[in-house]
């Protein structure tokens, strides 16, 4: 059984059992991605996080460019 894991930094909430952003009541939608991204930034928070550690979370043994993740970055934002 996999643990449901909610995170919460105010106003939002990070469900990563059901992979959605909360702020408030409402879903905020994210591709698949940008929510992985997401996930990883808020599970190492307080690290320093390099894009290479991205890549390899994100995308593992895929050749992606800076501009796919400037794009997830864009749309966390």
């Amino acid at each position: 059984m996999q643990e449901h894991r909610v995170w919460s930094f105010d106003p939002f909430r990070l469900d990563i059992g059901n992979e959605q952003l909360w702020h408030g009541q409402e879903v905020l939608r994210l591709t698949r991605k940008t929510f992985a991204v997401l996930q990883y930034l808020v599970e190492h928070s307080g690290q320093l996080v390099t894009k290479d550690e991205l890549f390899a979370a994100v995308w593992p043994m895929t050749a992606v460019g800076d501009a796919v993740l400037a794009v997830c970055i864009r749309d966390i934002r």
